[in-house]
């Protein structure tokens, strides 16, 4: 399959390159291949953050390209031309919309065309490599302790179901198997046949630090760690959202991987480093070395050891293993590293206002 030389010099264009997992694939790509890569961002201000992040001006490799919308038809075309292989980030993702439809169905889906349709029109592009998440694989309404999710799962819900959805987790489920549905469907349909092939990653909750000077303040942690972080000064242990997780570190490896595995091609991923619970994180940072006490006093105790009475779903993510390359980070190196990153912006934000 037409996979690129990570050898060899090339073009990748990367979508939503300011992002979380963005920032993370930009930084692999510039360490571990000689690709040139251009980020797309939504404006010159982010823009100019974005190479400050990765060296500035001082980095020929990276380039930057303003896409304000990301829904119009021809949103991508520029930034794509003369690219190798694209990785595509940009997705909406929180828990705070109030109107699905415009705001995760429609973005979600539109950003998708947008994106595989820059593919067909741009001859050079060989591959896609595109990120969805376990969102589009999980069945809710199956949670039955003997269910195991591979590759060959999907998301049953529809447009309607996450239009009148009434949870947003409902919501952006759809958004996530819509949109990567999509993907499927113009990568068989394109009008050159074949030319370039797609890698799908659905990678559970992402964890893990962020890119280093990419973090201004503790409001404006992306929302998966957000998860992590909201546990201290917690009366209670809350609820878990999901059950499994993925290092932001084997993500970004992953993708980078992706884009050079002839094997790869138009072949589907859950990319997973395991499964937790809210409990298991508490008494991870109760349980830490590398943390202050003060640190571990801030999350509550909550049931230390007890995991949920009733069993719930596993997922396989032995395929990924067998086609990618990527490390494995613990759970509690991934919580360590995060919390001291956020706490060190929490103390810097706090002398600031004194």
């Amino acid at each position: 399959m037409p996979s690129l030389d990570p050898t060899a010099p090339g073009r990748v264009l990367v979508t939503g390159g300011n992002g979380f997992i963005g920032a993370h694939v930009i930084a692999h790509l510039l360490r571990s291949t000689p690709h040139h890569i251009i980020a797309t961002v939504r404006t010159s201000e982010k823009a100019t953050a974005l190479l400050q992040t990765h060296g500035g001006a001082n980095n020929p490799r990276l380039t930057t390209a303003v896409v304000p919308d990301i829904t119009q038809p021809t949103a991508y075309d520029a930034a794509a031309r003369g690219c190798d292989a694209i990785v595509h980030l940009a997705s909406p993702f929180g828990y705070a919309y109030t109107d699905y439809e415009s705001q995760l169905l429609q973005p979600s889906i539109a950003g998708t065309r947008a994106i595989l349709n820059a593919a067909n029109r741009t001859p050079s592009v060989r591959r896609v490599v595109y990120c969805s998440s376990f969102a589009s694989v999980y069945d809710a309404a199956d949670v039955a302790p003997s269910r195991t999710y591979t590759e060959a799962d999907w998301s049953p819900l529809t447009y309607e179901d996450g239009k009148t959805a009434v949870a947003t987790p409902v919501a952006y489920r759809a958004s996530k198997v819509l949109s990567e549905r999509e993907a499927w469907r113009l990568c068989k349909e394109q009008a050159q046949g074949g030319r370039w092939d797609l890698v799908a990653l659905c990678p559970g909750m992402v964890f893990g630090p962020l890119v280093e000077g990419t973090l201004g303040s503790v409001t404006a942690l992306n929302t998966s760690n957000s998860m992590v972080w909201g546990l201290l000064d917690k009366a209670e242990v809350p609820p878990t959202r999901a059950t499994l997780w993925t290092s932001v570190v084997a993500l970004a490896e992953a993708h980078v991987s992706a884009l050079g595995a002839p094997e790869a091609g138009n072949e589907r991923f859950l990319l997973l480093s395991g499964d937790y619970d809210n409990q298991e994180l508490v008494d991870t940072i109760r349980g830490s070395t590398a943390l202050d006490q003060t640190v571990k006093d801030r999350v509550p105790v909550g049931n230390p050891g007890e995991r949920p009475k009733v069993e719930t779903y596993k997922a396989d993510g032995s395929k990924a293993a067998k086609y990618l390359k990527f490390s494995t980070p613990s759970l509690e190196e991934t919580v360590e590293g995060l919390l001291k990153q956020v706490l060190g912006v929490e103390q810097e934000e706090k002398m600031k206002s004194t």
